[in-house]
């Protein structure tokens, strides 16, 4: 199936960088795929995988960046509403303070990593090799 990945998105200043953020998904080729699910239907594993570019922005200054987000990903979803990806090569994540273990920013993360998200929607990165990197300081 398809992945339903809003066309553009925007964040306040404050709420990732110091500055608004803006991006539009320039192309989406990701498909998803229900592989086990629970007795009551709702998905337990899930795959993920396919080309994703993002134009992201500075939406002061018109700074911007092509961003590979292009990772692929076996998805496991708690019954409380947790969720563990298992991701394979890049994607972009978002970070507001005190959200995640990660310091407040807008990440691309590249590599072969883990990110839990708990019941609660904290994002834990765990990165086993590979690269994090704040695309803040680029666009500021």
């Amino acid at each position: 199936m398809p992945d339903p990945i809003p066309p553009s998105y925007d964040a306040p200043a404050g709420l990732l960088c110091d500055f608004p953020v803006h991006w539009d998904v320039t192309v989406n080729q990701v498909r998803t795929k229900v592989v086990e699910t629970y007795p009551d239907g709702k998905p337990e594993r899930q795959l993920a995988t396919g080309a994703l570019f993002l134009n992201v922005s500075n939406a002061a200054t018109g700074a911007s960046t092509l961003v590979d987000a292009s990772g692929s990903a076996v998805i496991d979803y708690g019954t409380d509403g947790s969720m563990v990806w298992h991701v394979v090569g890049p994607v972009i994540a978002l970070a507001p303070a005190g959200r995640s273990n990660l310091p407040r920013g807008l990440y691309t993360i590249d590599g072969v990593y883990r990110i839990e998200y708990s019941a609660t929607g904290f994002k834990t990165v765990t990165l086993v090799h590979g690269t994090v990197h704040n695309l803040c300081g680029d666009l500021g």
